[in-house]
């Protein structure tokens, strides 16, 4: 008898409709032979009308304690996890419901972002070995001080690939609105396709450049547990497939690429005349880092005058605040200009078969140039080849690269 971790997130259980039709699928499976564990997210948008009740009575953001926040949030999970818990019922199958807290995850104490330490789920184990099906409200914990957490965005999908890890569970179900991981965003290029397999490293790229089928957080996990994962569609039940994930081998004559991901609101800023050397390089990090600014991409070239051009590119919601801090910099040591560019989006290439492989970049600017697509930022990692474009010609550009690597349906 295997032990199966499914999650279900918010547009799977927005409806009592849909809360039954899940409830079927999960007491089928129970009666295939299997030991169940259900983590659920909150029904629809349950958890944005819970913030909008939080900014009604409290409306500065910085006046909202972050304790009574995931009071707050963590209800929304425990709703859809009850009902879900009397549909099962309903069909006769024994079902039992857990807090984050009750199946004992436990957190660190940063509150609406924390991380996980362990998972004991003491009682979740309990509850399979007396043949119920466990659900568990994704996306909390409790902290080492006995206080509700969250996780964060992505949450409910850490809890679940956690819980797998924890349990040495055989598979984790990743059930959304989505029959798998796609070359590309279906609704921007009709004619992405399926990927059948995926392995966890090309995974979490796609997933950190913009892919919202899954959350890197819970990506890593499962590498790092050797959690075998699905993503499977909740609206399709005649699919059972979906795109899986795990650790595989390499085929003779792997695709360049394996698919395309994306994600708008990126600027880039480019600063002239620094001197050259790493020291002025390292001062713009160290200070965007202390003012916590992530920086996406960062590139630098040494001038015939001796001096450096440094650019960054990072998202364009902490641009006011990155902009103060590169002027101060080069006011401080004689640089001489500022560009700064926004509207930009990020298009990453992601294929583990791109290494080593000659002509990647060149068939890439070639068939970008023939659209019209001018590519204002690069950089690369061993599976990867991010350009920063602009948003109004993110569709065009991923279209042309999506048929220039030959991604489409019958690619394979």
């Amino acid at each position: 008898m295997a032990t199966l971790v499914l999650k279900f997130g918010g547009s799977s259980v927005a409806t009592p409709d849909r809360l039954q039709r899940i409830a079927d699928r999960i007491v089928a499976e129970r009666r295939a032979g299997n030991d169940l564990v259900v983590v659920v997210s909150a029904m629809g948008d349950t958890t944005d009308d819970l913030l909008t009740l939080a900014r009604a009575v409290c409306p500065d953001p910085f006046r909202r304690h972050p304790r009574e926040l995931d009071m707050l949030l963590s209800a929304g999970e425990r709703i859809s996890m009850a009902l879900l818990a009397m549909s099962i019922r309903e069909r006769g199958e024994e079902a039992v419901s857990f807090t984050g807290s009750q199946a004992a995850i436990i957190t660190d104490t940063m509150h609406t972002g924390a991380r996980i330490l362990e998972i004991r789920a003491d009682r979740v184990r309990e509850a399979l070995s007396r043949g119920r099906i466990a659900i568990v409200a994704g996306f909390q914990g409790v902290s080492q001080e006995r206080e509700v957490t969250t996780l964060g965005r992505g949450g409910s999908d850490t809890t679940a690939v956690a819980l797998a890890a924890a349990l040495a569970a055989s598979r984790c179900d990743i059930y959304t609105d989505v029959d798998g991981v796609f070359t590309a965003d279906p609704r921007r290029v009709p004619t992405a396709r399926r990927i059948d397999d995926l392995d966890y490293e090309e995974m979490l790229e796609l997933a950190c450049s913009g892919a919202q089928v899954l959350h890197p957080r819970a990506v890593e996990i499962g590498a790092r547990f050797g959690v075998p994962l699905r993503v499977l569609s909740s609206f399709h039940p005649g699919s059972e497939h979906g795109t899986r994930i795990a650790r595989r081998e390499r085929g003779m004559e792997e695709l360049v690429l394996t698919g395309l991901a994306s994600r708008a609101g990126f600027a880039r800023l480019i600063l002239h005349g620094l001197p050259a050397g790493m020291r002025s390089t390292a001062e713009v990090l160290r200070r965007l880092a202390e003012a916590s600014i992530s920086v996406d991409m960062v590139s630098e070239a040494d001038r015939s005058d001796g001096r450096r051009q440094l650019q960054l590119s990072l998202l364009a919601e902490s641009l006011a605040d990155a902009k103060a801090i590169c002027e101060s910099v080069l006011a401080e040591q004689g640089g001489h200009g500022l560009e700064v560019r926004s509207g930009l989006a990020r298009i990453a290439l992601v294929g583990t078969g791109m290494h080593g492989r000659p002509g990647v970049y060149s068939r890439a600017y070639e068939v970008l140039l023939a659209a019209g697509v001018e590519v204002h930022g690069l950089s690369t990692s061993s599976i990867s080849i991010s350009l920063l474009v602009d948003e109004g010609q993110e569709d065009v550009a991923l279209r042309t690269l999506h048929d220039a690597f030959g991604l489409g349906e019958g690619s394979r």
